[in-house]
């Protein structure tokens, strides 16, 4: 066995996708590298060993309580396989409230913990940086306003460029075509998904009847598709190739907004939370906006429709004023800016360079 072990774990799909990309980097550096992770399928396709399926957890149909009793169990499994094998690093991934843990476990045994793709501690809880401060050796950012940050509180922390970067194409082309396709976004999450399809569905009604807009619905469930009407297309193979073909987006934040900003599509966000939950982040929440693209650019670039917002007939009209001509070449050309605040490729190589020599 080689004498280089490594841990790795991711607690999400879109995590998980930049920690595997992680992996085939350490490997092709240092093909002596043992890799042992817990994520998902796309970890275990690229790892020696895999301890646990901890991101398909949702799919399993967990209820919270049930969660939390299946990461306890995961969480010891983990801690076990520290003190009986004693790997040489440990790289997580996101995911705070599960990786703290993993962290602290780690610390515990004195072995060295870097993280990869920093919790949005920026957007709520601030205090959570005290604690990984007390873990992490290294954190490992992707934002540029993240290094900062944690150099500020005390944290050994390098800005290593955003690994979107080269997962995303650079589209060419930005003609608006006649009718207007869009894209619908409903989420990746069941709950999220449960509480925006009846938006984007009536949404795309009111934008047919109105632009005669055609629309395509990326989502991973293919049962849907019989519901759809005539002018919405299901697919379920959501690669860029795909979603270079259309005009516009509606989606929720997180990852996917990013991804439609590096792209140049203009897009109205939304989301739509339960009303305990959306009144918890509205209690935590320190950040203006919830959109990267707004925050990255430091301004109101991409309209938000948050909660009692998110309705039909508001993103529907901010639609059709972003697709104006006079608009929607210049909306390109502020998301296509970020592209190059988020630094250039070769990311995970990067990464995985300064966690082997460190």
């Amino acid at each position: 066995m080689a004498n280089n072990k490594i841990f790795i774990s991711a607690g999400d799909l879109s995590g998980e996708i930049h920690a595997a990309n992680l992996v085939r980097a350490i490997k092709e550096l240092d093909p002596s590298c043992f890799i042992t992770s817990a994520g998902g399928n796309n970890l275990k396709s690229v790892s020696d060993t895999f301890l646990e399926d901890i991101v398909n957890i949702n799919a399993f149909g967990f209820l919270p309580v049930k969660q939390f009793f299946f990461l306890k169990d995961v969480l010891k499994k983990i801690s076990q396989y520290f003190e009986t094998e004693k790997p040489d690093k440990v790289i997580l991934t996101d995911y705070y409230g599960f990786h703290i843990h993993v962290a602290k476990a780690a610390k515990k045994l004195n072995i060295p913990v870097y993280y990869y793709v920093s919790p949005q501690v920026w957007a709520s809880r601030k205090g959570r940086i005290k604690k990984l401060a007390a873990a992490v050796k290294k954190m490992l950012v992707i934002l540029p306003f993240e290094e900062k940050l944690y150099k500020d509180a005390g944290v050994d922390a390098v800005f290593v460029g955003n690994p979107l970067i080269d997962a995303v194409p650079e589209k060419t082309d930005f003609a608006v075509s006649k009718p207007p396709l869009i894209g619908l976004f409903p989420g990746s999450r069941k709950s999220v998904i449960q509480k925006h399809i009846p938006i984007v569905l009536k949404t795309a009604e009111i934008l047919n009847k109105k632009t005669g807009a055609e629309f395509i619905l990326f989502s991973v469930n293919k049962n849907i598709e019989n519901s759809l009407p005539d002018y919405v297309k299901l697919e379920i193979n959501n690669d860029f190739e795909n979603r270079k073909r259309i005009n516009f987006a509606i989606c929720p934040s997180g990852t996917v907004s990013l991804e439609n900003a590096l792209l140049g599509i203009p897009m109205a966000v939304m989301y739509k939370l339960s009303y305990f939950n959306y009144f918890l982040i509205r209690m935590i929440a320190t950040v203006k906006y919830i959109t990267l693209a707004n925050i990255l650019a430091g301004r109101r670039i991409v309209p938000e429709f948050i909660q009692f917002d998110a309705c039909p007939e508001k993103i529907a009209a901010s639609v059709m004023e972003q697709l104006k001509q006079e608009n929607y070449i210049s909306k390109v050309n502020e998301l296509l800016d970020l592209r190059k605040m988020l630094g250039t490729s070769g990311v995970s190589k990067r990464a995985a360079e300064i966690i082997l020599s460190d």
